[in-house]
């Protein structure tokens, strides 16, 4: 069985190592990779002077419940077990408080006692969060100011829209009308958070270990060419495939027939830190530092900033570090938007008429993934 697989990130490696260990010699795998290195959202950079930070995922978690990906994990990397707090700073001049937010943490904010009056007059009320648009359904369920400060701003930055254009279900699919009366302030999970010790680098050297793997090539077209058979062509020639395994971008590999699909993404900036106070961004209210810290208001670019004094050494760290920022970029491909959703069901549908061709990952299926969620997908396919 000839495979191609095309794309060498988490997805595409993961997948290509589990083919050969089901199918071993029977499946002869070639690897397509357009960056001229591996991992792609999944990878350690480093600074000028040689301090590691991560560009896409900070951590190994357990979000969507596959704890079996953390053995799969353990075969090639060492993973350090890490207490990861988020927080928020609500306004330039407020404290950084821990997010999802919770009441005692509010009250303890300039606009603390606004907030507590609209919540306890919408609990005397007894109705149900509204129906309508995004905004509807938060002020009804967690009042106006705390709507305006931790979503309105946020929403036009990074999602582009105004909570009037969203609608409701977007808040009911994510429980945003549950305010806790006290958190528990680490990042929710069903497992713990882990970091591996020196990066994912060491992950994807042997993942792809003895692959057929060829970087700096893109992939222009597919065609079928016969009743069970593909052809990949790329800009250094073309191959032939019983089975093509494709985690780029669905919307490029089927030439973009029904538009280009959107996404929103960040750009990073990197910032080396000299700091003799581990806590740069904040602390929840039990002592523990913030691993990152959202800014959800309009006025500044900045979406989200990461300590990763905290992320990599835990707890207080003395030493120098990286400080990373991200920028709202929109021609960076990293979240799907769920006004797509019809499109994308048309390429979706558009692949599954191509025999032999099996998108996958978060490009390929157009779906927000983790690393567990897609060793569960990789797994699931190899299976099938």
């Amino acid at each position: 069985m000839e495979v191609v697989v095309i794309g060498a990130g988490f997805a595409g490696a993961c997948t290509a190592w589990l083919l050969r260990e089901r199918f071993g010699s029977r499946a002869r795998i070639t690897i397509l990779e357009q960056a001229p290195a591996p991992g792609g959202m999944l990878r350690t950079f480093r600074t000028p002077n040689g301090l590691p930070y991560e560009y896409g995922p900070r951590v190994v978690s357990v979000f969507r419940g596959t704890p079996e990906a953390l053995p799969f994990l353990r075969r090639f990397l060492r993973l350090q077990e890490r207490q990861v707090y988020q927080g928020t700073r609500l306004r330039a001049e407020y404290p950084a408080i821990p997010f999802p937010v919770d009441r005692e943490s509010l009250a303890q904010l300039p606009c603390g006692a606004a907030i507590a009056r609209e919540v306890a007059a919408i609990e005397a009320a007894g109705r149900p969060p509204r129906d309508g648009s995004l905004r509807d359904y938060l002020e009804s369920s967690v009042g106006p100011t705390l709507t305006e400060l931790a979503f309105a701003g946020f929403n036009r930055k990074f999602w582009g829209r105004r909570l009037e254009d969203m609608p409701a279900d977007w808040g009911r699919l994510r429980r945003l009308d549950r305010v806790a009366e006290r958190g528990d302030f680490r990042l929710p999970s069903v497992a713990p958070h882990y970091y591996p010790d020196g990066g994912f680098e060491p992950l994807f050297a042997q993942l792809l270990d003895g692959f057929d793997v060829r970087y700096g090539v893109t992939v222009t077209a597919l065609a079928q060419d016969g009743p069970r058979a593909l052809t990949v062509a790329t800009d250094a020639g073309a191959l032939h495939a019983d089975l093509v395994v494709a985690t780029g971008p669905i919307d490029d590999l089927l030439g973009h027939r029904f538009g280009a699909l959107e996404w929103r993404g960040y750009r990073v900036e990197a910032e080396e830190v000299a700091t003799s106070d581990g806590a740069l961004l904040g602390r929840a209210p039990d002592g523990v530092p913030f691993a990152w810290l959202y800014t959800p208001w309009a006025e500044t670019p900045v979406c989200r900033t990461t300590s990763f004094g905290v992320i990599h050494h835990g707890g207080d760290h003395e030493g120098p570090s990286v400080v990373l920022r991200e920028i709202v970029d929109d021609g960076v491909r990293m979240y799907p938007v769920w006004w797509e959703d019809d499109r994308f069901r048309r390429y979706l549908r558009a692949a599954a008429e191509i025999p032999g061709l099996v998108p996958l990952g978060r490009l390929g299926l157009y779906k927000y993934v983790t690393i567990d969620s897609t060793y569960a997908m990789a797994l699931r396919f190899v299976e099938a």
